[in-house]
This record gives structure tokens, C-alpha cells and sequence, in this order.
């Protein structure tokens, strides 16, 4: 558990279909600079800030053309704005989201800033769908996270950015509890079979926490063979057998990759807060092995509480956050 709590202040996430305009918080607004400098002063940040105490973390897994690069909002872009006051560029295959928000929750807790700003996007090109075409990690139909007949991911184009701050007494914010880190270091693409990497950075993550306190888990579940199973291994071993309930939404809106990660952990922050875990769309039913309590069909009301959010990608690396629930309207 961290020495002292981060709390989320501002959160959004957008596609270019619309399958997360429902996740703006709190406003509903298609500008993303706008939408930040708004939550920002509705969570009583003054501006203009010191920007010499502002830092922004970018997450991608290869960048982005230079005429779509995410726009700041207190001026510039990663290539010319913040960069002067700074910009910390995260690449770490498919963790990136959930590592930028670990390296900023760090910054923070070490002083280096009183504010950090978390971006982190992908587009989906032709090379990167052929890439996964030749490693045979797509589906040939739809992404079925968890499901005993899952055969591959989707893909999905998205950007999403939070705003953090170190917690102050009495504020309603979703916080950032604990986090862990492991590297199975297992193969270049494929994660270690028996999960011990994951488990390990779940571990990590649950050091000083209770395990019957966390709620959900919101899962990495790409719905590729291998993964999943990897998954759910991680989940009996570090809950011995009796994990909490499992949701994944890669079968919703695709697999982000570099924008995964911090998607999940606004998702987290909603479920933690308002009690509902969405529906795993694509899931109908599990495996015999290392059986999951996966949502699907319909939502499901728990009682608001820690959330534990993972993610895995290329390399071996394996990342857990832990996130705490806010106060509904404010």
C-alpha cells in the first residue's frame, strides 16, 4: 500500500465511434483540453498552474503522427508544450497505460510535482494489424475474453487522459491505493504460462491490503488462448482458488494497447465508486481450469470498495493497481 494515497481529480476517455462517451467525467464534451482545464478548476485547481510543478506522462506503444499528437491544456503538445516543463514519454508495449499512471503516482509521492496529467493513446494501422495477424493473436470473429471458445483480440483505436494530485483530507476523489511490478522475462511476446509473473505484481500491489477487501478485478483478458488462461492462474494463486468477481471490456471496445491500461483504470475508478461491474461482452462460458466468477450478460451491483486492475504485455512485463473508491457527485 502506498506511504499516501494519489487522487484521481479529472478522468475521460473517448473513441472514435463513441463507445466511451459515456465515461467523460465530469463533463460531456468532445475536446479533451477543454474537458481537463473545466474538471481542473472543478476540483479547485487554480489556473494558470505553476506549470514548473505540472508534469505530463504520455503512454503509446509507438508514438503518434505529429499532426494528431494530444493536445495539453495549458498549451502545446508532447512535442513542443509541457515537453519545456515536463513531458515523460512511457513505451512499454501493452502496460503503457497502467505504467504511466505508476510513474506519475511516483513523481508525485517524491515531490517532484504537485499535479500530473496522464495521456496515453494508439491508432490502429495496417502494420499493427498484420502484426498481430502473423503472431495469430486475432480473432476470427470477435474477441470472447475468458470464454472457453476465445481464439484472438480485436483491435480498437482510443486516448484517454487523468488528472492526479497527492490526496487531501475529505476530498471525494477515486484514489490510487497501491500498485506492483514484475517482469516474467518468459519470451519476447508470450506471457509466462503459469502466471507467476502476474501473481507476483498482484502480490506487490496487495502488500498491507487485505484481499477480502477488494471487490472486482478488472482484468488485462485480451481473449487470446494464452493470456486468459495465464490470467486466471495468476487470480487462484495469489486469492487461493477463491478470486473475487472478473470483468474484462476488450470485447467491447477492443484492445487499445498502449490506452488499455489507463482506460482500465478510470473504468476501476467508476466501479470502485458506484458499485456496478459492466458486462464482459463476448464471454458466454469459462473454462474448467482455474474457473473465473466473470461478469456477463448484465451489469452486477457490489458494494463500492478497492478495485484491482492488471495488465500484461510484450516483453513480460506485468503490471497491478489498486484503486479506491471516490464519493458520488463530487
Amino acid at each position: 500500500m502506498l506511504s499516501h494515497a494519489v487522487e484521481i481529480i479529472a478522468m475521460c476517455a473517448q473513441q472514435p465511434d463513441g463507445l466511451l462517451s459515456d465515461l467523460w467525467r465530469p463533463f460531456q464534451e468532445p475536446m479533451p483540453p477543454r474537458i481537463e482545464t473545466e474538471a481542473l478548476m472543478s476540483a479547485g485547481v487554480h489556473l494558470p498552474i505553476d506549470t514548473a510543478r505540472y508534469r505530463a506522462f504520455f503512454a503509446t506503444t509507438k508514438g503518434w503522427p505529429t499532426d494528431d499528437s494530444p493536445v495539453w491544456p495549458f498549451g502545446g503538445s508532447p512535442a513542443g508544450g509541457p515537453a519545456a516543463t515536463g513531458m515523460t514519454v512511457i513505451s512499454n508495449a501493452c502496460v503503457s497505460g497502467a505504467q504511466a499512471v505508476i510513474e506519475a503516482v511516483d513523481a508525485l509521492l517524491d515531490d517532484d510535482c504537485d499535479l500530473a496529467a496522464v495521456n496515453a493513446g494508439d491508432f490502429i494501422t495496417d502494420f499493427v494489424r498484420e502484426g498481430f495477424a502473423s503472431l495469430q493473436a486475432s480473432a476470427t470473429d470477435k474477441a470472447k475474453p475468458f470464454d472457453r471458445t476465445r481464439d484472438g483480440l480485436t483491435l480498437g483505436t482510443a486516448d484517454a487522459t487523468i488528472d492526479m494530485r497527492r490526496a487531501t483530507q475529505g476530498s471525494g476523489f477515486p484514489r490510487i491505493i497501491a500498485y506492483g511490478c514484475s517482469n516474467d522475462a518468459n519470451h519476447i511476446s508470450g506471457p509466462s504460462r503459469d502466471g507467476s509473473g502476474l501473481a507476483l505484481a498482484i502480490e506487490r500491489a496487495l502488500v498491507g491490503i487485505d484481499r477480502s477487501e477488494i471487490r472486482a478485478i478488472c482484468a488485462h483478458g485480451t481473449a487470446t488462448v494464452y493470456n486468459d488462461a495465464m490470467e486466471a492462474r495468476a487470480f487462484h494463486t495469489v486469492f487461493g482458488g477463491n478470486p473475487p468477481p472478473v470483468f474484462g471490456i476488450k470485447g467491447a471496445i477492443g484492445h487499445t494497447l498502449g490506452a488499455a491500461g489507463l482506460i482500465e483504470v478510470i473504468i476501476s475508478a467508476l466501479v470502485a465508486t458506484e458499485g456496478v461491474i459492466p458486462p464482459t461482452v463476448g464471454f458466454e462460458r469459462g473454462e474448467d481450469d482455474f474457473p473465473l466468477d466473470v461478469v456477463h450478460g448484465e451489469p452486477r451491483k457490489i458494494k463500492p470498495g478497492y478495485v484491482l486492475t492488471t495488465n500484461s504485455g510484450f516483453g513480460g512485463m506485468n503490471t497491478a493497481i489498486v484503486v479506491g473508491p471516490g464519493r458520488l457527485g463530487g
